[in-house]
């Protein structure tokens, strides 16, 4: 477990996968993630989560690839969140993050989780350089990540992406336009 000043991070299991995919896509607070332009994509299955999410990601079989932790508030389940290695140059990692319900929002918890975890890595892992990729619409969310030390960053996705994944990850979720690269660096 990691602790941070209003949230704990519990390493996530396999049996909470499928909560995790409800909570990312067929929550109140889903509509955030890409702005108005969520209600017109297409919402991956959770087979396709799955996918993306392996199994490591809630068993900690391959922590130098990724993990998943629940967001805990007062005894509450309030989010995910999450670090992928797997695709990065060595000393980085991606995260990601994303609360279950409005009720959630605005508390401070998400700034908590996304800094704590910051420095989980950072210690534990020896990570320098974190990365956070948003929508461009998700003002909420970029201003979060600004408050939990991240700045905007106009870098090419080669300087934080492995050559094979350039292709494959480099326009990010939101394409090239409306992607914001965020960096944290220690």
């Amino acid at each position: 477990m990691i602790k941070g000043n209003l949230v704990e991070l519990v390493p996530a299991s396999l049996d909470k996968r499928h909560d995790i995919y409800n909570w990312c896509f067929n929550a109140d607070t889903s509509k955030y993630h890409a702005g108005e332009e969520f209600q017109s994509i297409e919402i991956p299955t959770f087979e396709e989560f799955c996918e993306d999410y392996e199994d490591y990601y809630f068993t900690g079989e391959k922590i130098d690839h990724g993990r998943g932790f629940i967001i805990v508030a007062n005894g509450v389940e309030v989010g995910f969140t999450n670090y992928a290695c797997l695709h990065l140059k060595p000393y980085m990692a991606e995260l990601d993050i994303w609360l279950n319900s409005e009720k959630h929002l605005g508390k401070g918890y998400g700034v908590d989780a996304i800094t704590a975890l910051c420095d989980y890595l950072h210690s534990q892992l020896g990570v320098k350089e974190l990365i956070l990729r948003p929508s461009r619409n998700n003002e909420g969310a970029v201003k979060s990540y600004k408050r939990a030390g991240f700045e905007e960053a106009d870098i090419a996705p080669g300087y934080y992406l492995l050559d094979e994944f350039v292709d494959v990850y480099g326009s990010g979720d939101y394409g090239e336009e409306e992607t914001v690269t965020m960096i944290k660096r220690f």
